[in-house]
């Protein structure tokens, strides 16, 4: 009886998988679409920003719904791990620039306040001879200059973040007595820069760097620095 029972059911199973590939044709799996569509597969959230950076750095408008498109992922889901379009702007600027802001600060020669200056002079320059920057303040000023100079994007922040941690790092090793706290002095630093440094966006001049590069050392001037660098107690 167990013996008929056994066969029963493997008939009834195999029954039930012939009915069910029927159903399924080999072009109609879940692996085949994934195989077919595979430009349009589900991304991750940093899969997504390097997506838009590349649009970006090719000087393309970077466009919600051509990542949606391109992506396989919805505007809703989108949004959802954006917040806003500004912020995924913020995101693609930063993670273009963070590298080479690192390496300035980190290879740029000597100590003090001619160091920092140096340090403010190489950015500046960084930002106004990339091309993908170049071509985003000439194509659209208005929306490039509020994201890199106003709190609407991660920029502002991220960019005081590293200049208080450089500030404090050259007062920590005795090069600089800073004339006021870290933060305050990145933000105002960071003010200087951008109305000089956007001065062609902004009003048709052309780009200040020097002067800028003279309002940081002014900015850092009241502090004392040390000709032979040594610890401060």
């Amino acid at each position: 009886m167990y013996i008929i029972y056994t066969k029963l059911c493997s008939v009834l199973v195999r029954k039930d998988i012939k009915q069910a590939l029927k159903k399924i044709s080999p072009k109609n799996t879940p692996l085949a679409h994934a195989v077919e569509d595979g430009k349009n597969l589900r991304i991750s959230p940093l899969e997504l920003l390097r997506l838009a950076r590349r649009h970006w750095l090719k000087g393309e408008k970077v466009s919600i719904d051509r990542l949606a498109k391109e992506s396989g992922v919805s505007r809703v889901t989108i949004y959802r791990w954006v917040g806003s379009k500004d912020y995924l702007m913020g995101e693609v600027l930063w993670s273009a620039f963070e590298p080479g802001m690192n390496k300035i600060i980190k290879e740029t020669p000597g100590t003090g306040i001619e160091h920092i200056v140096d340090v403010h002079r190489q950015l500046m320059i960084l930002v106004l001879s990339f091309p993908p920057m170049q071509h985003f303040i000439k194509d659209d000023p208005a929306y490039a200059l509020r994201l890199v100079t106003t709190p609407a994007s991660c920029v502002r922040e991220r960019v005081v973040k590293a200049i208080v941690s450089h500030l404090n790092e050259e007062e920590a090793n005795g090069h600089i007595r800073l004339p006021a706290p870290a933060k305050e002095l990145s933000e105002m630093i960071i003010r200087a820069n951008e109305s000089l440094m956007y001065s062609d966006a902004i009003s048709g001049r052309s780009p200040a760097i020097e002067q800028a590069c003279n309002m940081v050392r002014m900015l850092l001037t009241v502090g004392t620095t040390y000709e032979n660098p040594k610890k401060i107690s």
